[in-house]
């Protein structure tokens, strides 16, 4: 009776024993795969950013700095640095307004308000950057002469301003320690860039599509080495006339009456409170009404501030969304 007993007490202890044993390692491949996929569902969704793992070092324009932690108060100098800002969640401390749109973009809404600014791109105010305390300044090459006073307030990164807005974002995810945000923004316009290129091709057949800005009294043509004609040319596929090819100048200056030269099929016209007046008066003239693209009613007005003067991810955007909705 007794082994019997000792027999069953043995047995249960056994047992328990390979139950632990299994629940033990049932913990460990649940621990192994959360470490493979990361416990963040919706990373874009983290508004107060993180300290890095480690340093990261940005490449700037006046050689590298290396940033131990995100900064969190960051003061830009130019209004499409905070676009770059705002697409990846966070809010800069400070920022320069614009030299058109009254200084700040409309395209972006709300999202520039009880932000302060700072004079303009072309003259920041410096004693309101001191004020604000900031931990890093975003310049641009513009500020190379007063760098030396800016970097006395705070570290100073300066980036080339025509840069590639994928190339600057790329960098603004590794100072927030948001780079898979960044390239995530990356992707997807990849992504959308080419999906509409695909539908454009089949619809537009080669139709070529100017860029035009009437200024001094002349006609601005973009050529294809702007960067706004880049997204018509390059990301989109659409064929530039002629006299637009250029790889040298990112424009130039046409007069009037050389404009039904350009024989294109459609026209985006860049206007603006600075040129209405002009644009106007173009378009009340026989030539203007004789144009092929006016004729077939293939002109599409467009905020010249918006597809020209910023180029953060949010304008960008919408500018393809404009694009589409014209041609599609």
């Amino acid at each position: 009776m007794f082994s019997k007993m000792k027999f069953i007490s043995t047995f249960s202890l056994l047992l328990c024993f390979v139950i632990f044993l299994s629940a033990c390692a049932s913990n460990s491949t649940q621990s192994s795969n959360n470490a493979g996929t990361g416990t963040t569902t919706n990373p874009a969704a983290t508004a107060t950013p993180s300290v890095p793992a480690a340093p990261v070092t940005i490449q700037h324009l006046k050689g590298e700095m290396t940033l131990k932690e995100v900064p969190k108060k960051i003061v830009v100098l130019d209004v499409q640095f905070a676009d770059q800002m705002l697409a990846l969640g966070f809010k800069p401390t400070g920022s320069v307004i614009a030299e058109t749109d009254n200084g700040l973009p409309p395209y972006l809404g709300d999202k520039m308000s009880n932000i302060p600014l700072l004079g303009t791109y072309l003259e920041p105010n410096m004693e309101a950057i001191v004020g604000l305390e900031p931990d890093l300044i975003i310049a641009t090459d513009a500020h190379n002469k007063i760098y030396d006073n800016l970097v006395k307030i705070a570290p100073t990164i300066v980036l080339q301003r025509t840069e590639d807005w994928q190339t600057v974002l790329l960098k603004f995810g590794q100072i927030l320690n948001k780079q898979q945000e960044a390239q995530q923004i990356v992707t997807n316009y990849k992504q959308k860039v080419s999906d509409l290129k695909t539908t454009l091709a089949k619809k537009m057949n080669g139709q070529t599509v100017a860029l035009v800005r009437p200024r001094d009294k002349l006609i601005r043509l973009q050529t294809t080495a702007h960067r706004t004609s880049q997204i018509l040319y390059n990301d989109l596929g659409l064929t530039p006339p002629q006299m637009s090819v250029n790889a040298k100048e990112t424009s130039v200056m046409i007069s009037f009456e050389v404009l039904p030269e350009l024989n294109a099929d459609h026209m985006f016209l860049l206007q603006d409170e600075t040129n209405l007046e002009l644009t106007t008066q173009f378009q009340n003239t026989p030539i203007w009404k004789n144009l092929k693209s006016v004729k077939d009613n293939h002109v599409y007005s467009e905020n010249t501030a918006q597809w020209i003067g910023y180029y953060g991810p949010i304008a960008i955007n919408l500018i393809v969304d404009q694009i589409a909705a014209a041609l599609k």
